[in-house]
């Protein structure tokens, strides 16, 4: 007997969660943040720097991603340092780069 292949969202409730969390890097601002992150734990100074943006903006996205669950926090002193909160994000950017950027894929709306 063939194994039942199991559902994405198999509740309403886990296709609102899975919403907003893929909708945290409905932002051009946040994607930037989330590829940097890729490459390691990174101070908000440093995102600041790389992104070449205001420190509030930054600040204000880096949020948003916490919250989501895409990134964790942590402080030392007075800096504040981001990291992806698990590799699999990385990999989500990677399948979105292939699908999409790679092969100059044309979102008509």
């Amino acid at each position: 007997m063939a194994e039942k292949k199991k559902l994405l969202c198999d509740s309403y409730s886990k296709c609102v969660r899975a919403s907003e969390f893929l909708s945290a890097i409905g932002n051009p601002i946040r994607v930037a943040i989330v590829c940097y992150l890729t490459t390691g734990e990174k101070t908000v100074k440093e995102i600041v720097e790389k992104l070449k943006m205001k420190e509030p903006t930054v600040s204000l996205n880096l949020y948003r991603l916490y919250r989501a669950g895409w990134v964790t926090r942590r402080k030392v002193g007075r800096s504040v340092y981001y990291k992806l909160k698990s590799e699999k994000y990385k990999k989500i950017l990677e399948e979105v780069s292939e699908l999409y950027v790679s092969q100059d894929h044309k979102i008509s709306v």
